[in-house]
């Protein structure tokens, strides 16, 4: 679990809550399940991965056994776990707006694209010239760049296309700039542009580096507006549709789990590690809570 969570953490830039899910959540047959959560920015939950301990639940059915040092043999503990395609999904739904897809670098298959502007034959060659030197330097730093050299399409056309295709960073590079010494910069995440001077182009893994935090500071300050806690079930039920997660006491019973989501819809859709509590009164029946589970509807 905590590598499911590093890589999407650090590599997909989408925060996470780790923990248990409840006993009618698990899967069937398991003795515990383990489950990764994240809100999706219409503040529906996504389940991004699951561990199951299954222990010996399936190997003494199918008679899965293993003959242990002194050659007996014991029925195998088992385990079941796995992510999915419905990362990319998520990663897709969290950071892309309305030009399109918004790629953490870390994950970009294309990390900075050029794109050399020239309206004249006698531009073309510096240009591409200083753009082929400005790849070799970045890719000297293992940073995956293009150059999009295409002649059919226009400076803005080329400026959409790879907005459109999410690339974190386009190098502007044009006559002007070429006798400034510097090209332009621009983010795709927040659109912000900036002037590098060549001698400073060096520096783009840097601010590939600082894309990448920001997109993960940028999504964990969006979660965290959007959970709250609530001890009182009828403002649970009023707020529940505009979606979120909801920190929430619970007595751990599956009645009161039933009629919450029957009710509301909501789901225990993770109890975070170390949130056993018992020092609260569950949201539904007021008896004394066991844990403070995560709240949400889901897809």
């Amino acid at each position: 679990m905590e590598i499911y969570k590093n890589t999407v953490e650090e590599e997909l830039a989408i925060p996470v809550v780790t923990g248990k899910k409840s006993e009618k959540e698990k899967f069937v047959g398991a003795v515990y399940s383990t489950t990764m959560e994240s809100i999706m920015p219409d503040g529906k939950a996504l389940q991004m991965g699951t561990s199951h301990f299954l222990g010996q639940n399936f190997s003494k059915p199918f008679e899965v056994k293993f003959a242990d040092k002194d050659n007996v043999e014991h029925f195998a503990w088992q385990t079941s776990w796995g992510i999915s395609w419905r990362l990319i999904g998520a990663m897709i739904m969290v950071h892309g707006d309305d030009q399109g897809l918004v790629l953490p670098p870390k994950v970009a298959p294309t990390q900075v694209v050029i794109v050399p502007i020239y309206n004249l034959e006698e531009d073309k060659k510096r240009i591409l010239e200083k753009s082929n030197e400005i790849q070799k330097l970045l890719e000297s730093k293992q940073i995956r760049t293009h150059i999009d050299d295409r002649n059919e399409l226009s400076p803005g056309f080329k400026f959409n296309d790879w907005e459109m295709r999410g690339v974190p960073l386009r190098i502007e590079i044009g006559p002007k700039d070429i006798e400034k010494q510097k090209v332009v910069v621009a983010k795709r995440y927040n659109k912000e542009k900036l002037n590098l001077r060549f001698d400073e182009i060096e520096k783009i893994d840097l601010i590939l580096d600082e894309i990448q935090t920001k997109m993960l500071e940028n999504s964990r300050e969006e979660a965290k507006l959007n959970t709250i806690d609530i001890s009182d079930y009828s403002e649970f039920k009023e707020k529940i549709g505009k979606g979120g997660f909801f920190n929430a006491y619970w007595c751990g019973r599956q009645e009161c789990e039933d009629k919450i989501k029957e009710e509301t819809g909501a789901e225990i859709r993770v109890i975070p590690f170390n949130k056993e509590d018992k020092s609260g009164k569950c949201i539904y029946c007021n008896d004394q809570s066991t844990s403070i589970p995560i709240f949400a509807r889901g897809y």
